[in-house]
């Protein structure tokens, strides 16, 4: 057998060096790049629970230092929701705010028991308890008391507003909204 001579070795080892680099830019480079790619999509979304996590905690311990705030308060958060039995008190606030702005009030659809109404949307023990109040009287008054009901010292919430011009410089505002009321 012929030995080859170094010309031909130095040839045979260029050739095999390309087989290999062409094999390694066709194929492999292709596949590392597939994993890879496939490890940071991964990174990302592990990225993304990392900040909805962290966001997710930094809420919680506001809302814990927000409660322990509150405990402090004059106002215990439970007293923001009423039971079946002081929902008068409740009625009584909303006619006083009406005297005290010289409006005209009137508060109609309340009926029934607290087994008899719907559960409110909330994971707590709680009923929902609509009402609609009606006011007449200037401006101003009717803009005032919705102002002063927003900041009530019970939870209520309003879930329409109209308001229309009467006469003699009044308007009539028709609003519906929402006792919360805590099963016992």
């Amino acid at each position: 057998m012929k030995r080859l001579s170094a010309k031909n070795k130095i040839i045979v080892l260029v050739l095999i060096w390309l087989a290999l680099s062409a094999s390694m830019f066709m194929y492999f480079f292709n596949f590392f790049d597939v994993q890879n790619q496939q490890i940071l999509d991964s990174m990302a979304d592990d990225r993304k629970n990392l900040v909805v996590l962290q966001n997710e905690n930094q809420s919680f311990k506001l809302v814990q230092a927000d409660l322990q705030k509150l405990a402090g308060e004059t106002y215990q958060p439970a007293d923001f929701f009423t039971s079946d039995i002081r929902l008068v008190n409740e009625v009584s606030a909303l006619e006083s705010l009406g005297q005290k702005y010289g409006v005209q009030m009137q508060l109609s659809g309340l009926s029934g028991t607290v087994s008899s109404q719907p559960p409110a949307p909330t994971v707590t023990p709680m009923v929902a308890i609509t009402y609609s109040v009606s006011l007449n009287g200037p401006l101003k008054q009717v803009v005032e008391f919705i102002e002063d009901m927003e900041n009530l010292n019970f939870v209520t919430s309003v879930n329409g507003l109209s308001i229309s011009v009467a006469q003699d410089n009044t308007v009539n505002a028709n609003l519906s909204a929402n006792f919360y009321v805590q099963k016992q």
